[in-house]
């Protein structure tokens, strides 16, 4: 079941899943103390789960802050969150890297996009670190090491707050395909991304913005083949993003062949 079909409310709760956090983060800085997800779940009218997935990009993106709530009487504490009032400028400071970065739009988008790089390497040897296995995982073939550097690309999308969705693209299987526009053999992921924290921005400095997610984009998927032991033989994974094909809906592409 997806996310917004796991609703309880009348037809008006089928929102984009930004109006819908918005609309969350505006209860939440409207509520008088803490408020946990189950009474904002009421209050809209909608599947508690649904408003966990919410607050908890929220909390990611610095909106808000978990706190703890304590029960009448025994019984575990629930959590509750809470709206910051100051945060981060971050239009100023997309404004600041954007005049540091380069006198030209092509030199911020290439330091941009190898900012992002360096931040997936660092991402990925936090998570070694934590991990101690260096994430390895098995020898597989060229369409299970997609499948798996798709998969850890979503599941990181997903922590960040960007709501992303793993579809399945039509391409060819075989190097014998030729129903494709790429190349004979070439296999391809799709993740759409509906929930960019950052959106605003992004329209406003899409050089910078994009830019910095392109590299990341690019850098998990080559930390994950490199995590993965990718064997000779198999295609290295590039990555391309193409932002906002819809007004909220930017996407993801993953390439192999």
């Amino acid at each position: 079941m997806d996310e917004e079909s796991d609703t309880r409310g009348p037809r008006r709760n089928f929102l984009p899943r930004n109006r819908k956090r918005e609309r969350v983060l505006r209860m939440v800085r409207e509520h008088e103390g803490a408020v946990d997800a189950v009474e904002l779940a009421s209050q809209i009218g909608v599947h508690v789960s649904t408003v966990r997935f919410h607050l908890d990009a929220l909390c990611d993106d610095g909106a808000i802050t978990r706190t703890r709530m304590n029960r009448p009487g025994a019984g575990r504490p629930r959590t509750g969150y809470l709206a910051i009032e100051e945060r981060v400028d971050y239009r100023t400071l997309a404004d600041v890297l954007a005049m540091e970065l380069g006198q030209t739009v092509q030199t911020r988008a290439r330091r941009a996009q190898h900012a992002g790089h360096e931040w997936a390497t660092r991402m990925a040897a936090s998570r070694s670190a934590g991990t101690g296995d260096g994430g390895h995982t098995p020898e597989s073939d060229a369409d299970d090491a997609l499948d798996h550097a798709a998969a850890r690309t979503t599941n990181a999308f997903a922590r960040m707050g960007f709501g992303p969705e793993l579809v399945s693209a039509p391409g060819p299987s075989t190097p014998s395909s030729t129903d494709s526009g790429g190349p004979a053999g070439e296999r391809e992921r799709i993740i759409r991304l509906h929930a960019c924290p950052v959106r605003d921005l992004a329209r406003s400095h899409p050089e910078v913005v994009c830019g910095v997610h392109r590299g990341l984009l690019q850098g998990l998927l080559d930390t994950s083949t490199t995590e993965g032991n990718r064997k000779p033989h198999q295609p290295a994974i590039s990555a391309h993003l193409e932002p906002f094909v819809e007004p909220e809906l930017c996407v993801a592409r993953l390439v192999a062949g």
